[in-house]
């Protein structure tokens, strides 16, 4: 098990090359986990470092092979240059007048986005579509109770499900389903415990627990949780997708759930913060960050002037969110972990309000967002 003084070194080592962080707030962050989270309009308006602690650290440690070069990036070049068709302009309000907050992209053109009209009206979910301007409401998020916290939204071929955090102590979860069409939002079921993210596996509803891991699922139609078989100690990254290891920590192993097939996570000797797509990694060596697949080829070792964003930073299934420490400036970086691409993007605006890592960023906050689509990035 990772202790906490090996946390506190790993963040004294973060904060070296990335700025101020109060360690005693990220290691009580730790000790909190996910309990913190709050409602999901009062989490969209507003940025949250979230830390989870404890799970499982049987590390893959590897002799260090040749690096590939990375070549120091010079003027790095804006989003609007390197990826224009993915790039566009959306309204802060609907034509209702309420503030809306892109979630995640469902596709190349379309995004899901959370609706708030204002103290005590129901929010809603709605479909902005990029290519035409036009937005489609899909329907409202329910809080049935005092002390209710929707989050973890997840967008499967026909449903969007999502949990809420319930009770004084949080310490019930209700699943809900809302047809990707639109329509009226339907309970699924109830347990009790501490999910930390949800989503849709064809015909059931799927989701981790935050402490100790494990995956299970649950009929649209309701019934009885059943544990996915060799889920033990994993957390649902994006079905079928699960790791090992906690956010904020080493991701030590890959596991699609679908097939069984499990890949542990080849992690450099001294590497720390080592987080994973299904293919990508992206981690932290002496304050440099280190990039690899999965199995550890491609390995390369990223400039010294790109240093890390908080204490997560993947998007969509490739992307990371990187920070360019020039002396003149602190840059926004988009970097495709698999081509090496990188693009300079805008102040982004972190939510933890989708249960995948997003495929939506976006910054501004004026009449109008400026939005990155990385489903519309081939």
């Amino acid at each position: 098990m990772r202790s906490e003084e090996d946390l506190v070194q790993t963040l004294r080592a973060a904060a070296a090359q990335a700025g101020p962080v109060d360690l005693a707030d990220g290691v009580a962050g730790l000790r909190r986990a996910r309990r913190t989270r709050r409602r999901m309009g009062t989490a969209l308006a507003a940025a949250a470092v979230v830390l989870v602690a404890g799970g499982t650290t049987a590390v893959l440690r590897q002799q260090e092979p040749a690096q590939v070069a990375s070549p120091v990036p010079g003027a790095i070049e804006p989003v609007a240059s390197v990826w224009p068709r993915a790039l566009s302009q959306v309204p802060a309000e609907d034509a209702d007048g309420w503030r809306t907050t892109p979630v995640t992209a469902v596709s190349a053109t379309e995004l899901l986005m959370y609706a708030m009209p204002g103290e005590g009206k129901a929010e809603r979910l709605e479909i902005y579509d990029t290519a035409t301007g036009r937005t489609r409401v899909l329907g409202a998020v329910p809080y049935p109770e005092k002390d209710y916290y929707p989050q973890s939204l997840d967008v499967g071929e026909k449903y969007i499900a999502w949990h809420a955090e319930k009770g004084a102590n949080r310490e019930r979860a209700d699943f809900w389903i809302m047809p990707r069409e639109g329509g009226e939002a339907r309970r699924v079921g109830e347990v009790a415990a501490d999910v930390d993210r949800t989503g849709i596996a064809g015909d059931h509803l799927v989701w981790s627990l935050e402490k100790g891991g494990g995956v299970y699922r649950m009929p649209l139609t309701g019934g009885t949780p059943e544990r996915l078989p060799g889920s033990d100690g994993l957390h649902l990254s994006a079905w079928p997708w699960a790791h090992e290891g906690e956010t904020g920590l080493n991701m030590t192993k890959i596991v699609n759930l679908e097939t069984g097939r499990a890949s542990a996570v080849a992690i450099p000797e001294g590497v720390d913060m080592m987080q994973c797509h299904p293919q990508w990694c992206a981690g932290m060596r002496d304050s440099r960050l280190v990039v690899q697949r999965v199995h550890g080829s491609a390995r390369r070792t990223l400039p010294g002037t790109l240093v890390r964003t908080g204490f997560t930073w993947l998007y969509g299934d490739r992307f990371a969110l990187f920070l360019l420490n020039a002396p003149d400036r602190q840059q926004p970086v988009l970097y495709d972990l698999s081509t090496g691409t990188m693009a300079a993007i805008g102040p982004v605006q972190p939510h933890d309000t989708s249960s995948r890592p997003s495929s939506a960023l976006f910054w501004g906050d004026g009449a109008e967002r400026t939005v990155l689509n990385l489903k519309a990035i081939p």
